[in-house]
């Protein structure tokens, strides 16, 4: 199974742009930092991911500093890229 879930903030938002279907695509940059539990440790965590939304989804109004949960899946960038790429499938506010 390939699903991520992520409380994140917007740090960085390009400019929407769209594909030759019409799709709505939206490329940004999230930003976790949160304490996690590991091997009964407690571990800060400080991580900035990049993301997609494709679709729908991508015509919301979001801007920098908006703090969501963000739910979708890993993908590589292209085939010949090995740099992963989130793409959000589901916003909470």
């Amino acid at each position: 199974m390939n699903q991520v879930a992520l409380l994140g903030e917007i740090v960085h938002l390009e400019t929407k742009r769209y594909t030759p279907a019409g799709l709505s695509v939206l490329s940004l940059r999230l930003r976790n930092e949160s304490q996690q539990d590991e091997a009964n440790l407690n571990r800060i965590v400080n991580v900035d991911i990049e993301a997609v939304i494709i679709g729908k989804l991508a015509d919301e109004d979001l801007k920098v500093g908006d703090k969501f949960s963000f739910t979708g899946f890993l993908d590589k960038r292209s085939k010949k890229s090995n740099q992963i790429v989130f793409h959000v499938t589901e916003i909470k506010k």
